[in-house]
């Protein structure tokens, strides 16, 4: 009895390198980079709202969140500074030795392509600061954050308001405290700001 069948070669041609393309435009980059990025602080904005109501019982702050954005805004700025200044001393304290003589074409092309990261790099510092001094971008993001927020908790805090309690001795006792908690997050005001019924 044979274990192993032998297989048959299958045939899959010669193989063609692709054409080289062209890299995307520095704008493109830090266009991507930048949604990106927004979506990040948005997720971290959100989760500061979500911790701060249920956890901290905190009420919506929106100059504070703002003022969290502009941190994490001035933040991605310096780094990508810092890593602009990295590639432009290393470029400049290249030692050319034997093996880049040999290849000229290869230096020129390292060279080239470390300009143009420090290019991205610093269009990315300058796009997160102007974005971090701009109270509509930074509102916005408060914004989205908030709406985010809402859609996350609403559906639980909503269904704990539709089910029917467990009584026990201390439920009558503390009914008051758990309306203050419920209306400390003005869930009213919300619920209908997103066209959700309480009823």
């Amino acid at each position: 009895m044979r274990w192993f069948r032998r297989r048959s070669s299958v045939e899959l041609g010669t193989y063609v390198a692709p054409k080289p393309t062209d890299p995307p435009p520095v704008e493109r980059i830090v266009d991507d980079g930048v949604l990106i990025a927004e979506s990040l602080i948005v997720m971290t904005l959100r989760n500061h709202m979500i911790v701060d109501a249920l956890r901290d019982k905190r009420d919506f702050d929106a100059e504070a969140l703002a003022g969290l954005a502009t941190r994490e805004l001035d933040a991605l700025a310096d780094n990508e500074w810092e890593t602009a200044e990295r590639l432009m001393m290393q470029r400049e304290n290249v030692v050319v030795d034997g093996a880049w003589l040999d290849d000229p074409d290869a230096l020129s092309d390292n060279r080239r392509e470390s300009r143009r990261r420090e290019a991205v790099h610093r269009a990315m510092s300058a796009a997160f600061a102007s974005r971090a001094v701009n109270r509509d971008i930074l509102l916005g993001l408060v914004e989205r954050a908030r709406a985010e927020a809402w859609d996350e908790v609403a559906v639980v805090l909503l269904d704990r308001t539709i089910e029917d309690p467990v009584r026990d001795r201390d439920y009558d006792a503390q009914r008051n405290e758990r309306l203050g908690a419920f209306l400390a997050l003005d869930l009213s005001e919300l619920a209908a700001e997103r066209g959700v019924s309480l009823l």
